[in-house]
């Protein structure tokens, strides 16, 4: 029969084990912030996000598989805008859709460590993808500075007046012999954009992103959601001052 003793001491061994895995499974941390520029209630505006990953724990921060982005409200006019085909994209890149349908651009950086020792760097383009049941979609196309092109494809859903934002990102790959890379930062920015149409014979203008109407307490908040090939997940929150008109 095993002795109270070693049964207390065994159990203390598990218990520092497992305490020392929960420790370091939970030091991925990531920062967001999501700007609107002006930052004027229910006028046209720009979007810019900026989203840094890290893991003081490990060489580089886990696989980044998915990020949802909520937004205060607003409103997303891209069913007036032209849109860009998911097939053409992937098959002619940025030159398969209309030069209308590019609605931002940005920068990223991964990192696929031990093999990959520099950071890799990629370009983004942001498109305004076609619909699908009903629903908004943003292409972001990244063409990385090491390894095969991608696109990442966001949905965007109004529910309640808020706007939801879900991005799946696919593998990035590097070399063949390396492991998928890792996000470490993203930098977006959508500029004010507008376009001209006939409406019952009337020219209209209509603006790509329109700020929330409500400046409440003089702020705009808004939160993100990161999900990991690990199964972690990690939640920050972001805020900015807006004003009324």
């Amino acid at each position: 029969m095993i002795s109270r003793k070693r049964l207390f001491v065994g159990c203390l061994v598990v218990g520092a084990v497992l305490a020392l895995a929960a420790s370091a499974y939970a030091v991925v941390s990531v920062s967001v912030t999501a700007k609107a520029k002006p930052a004027r209630a229910g006028k046209p505006t720009g979007l810019y996000v900026n989203i840094r990953s890290s893991d003081p724990a490990a060489v580089q921060p886990p696989i980044m598989n998915r990020l949802v982005i909520r937004l205060p409200g607003g409103k997303y006019n891209g069913r007036r805008f032209p849109h860009c085909k998911l097939g053409k994209l992937l098959r002619k890149g940025p030159k398969g859709c209309p030069r209308r349908s590019r609605i931002g651009k940005g920068t990223g950086i991964g990192m696929a460590r031990p093999v990959v020792t520099d950071p890799v760097h990629g370009k983004l383009t942001l498109f305004n993808g076609t619909r699908r049941h009903g629903r908004d979609r943003i292409f972001v196309y990244v063409f990385p500075d090491l390894g095969p092109t991608f696109v990442s494809i966001g949905t965007l859903h109004k529910s309640h007046g808020r706007y939801k934002l879900d991005f799946t990102i696919p593998p990035i790959k590097t070399l063949p012999t390396a492991p998928d890379a890792s996000v470490v930062s993203v930098k977006t920015k959508t500029p004010r954009k507008r376009i001209v149409k006939r409406h019952h014979g009337k020219r209209r203008k209509y603006h790509l992103i329109v700020a929330p109407r409500k400046c409440r307490h003089h702020k705009w908040r808004g939160s993100a959601k990161f999900y990991f090939a690990t199964g972690e997940t990690f939640t920050a929150k972001f805020s900015q001052r807006c004003r009324k008109h």
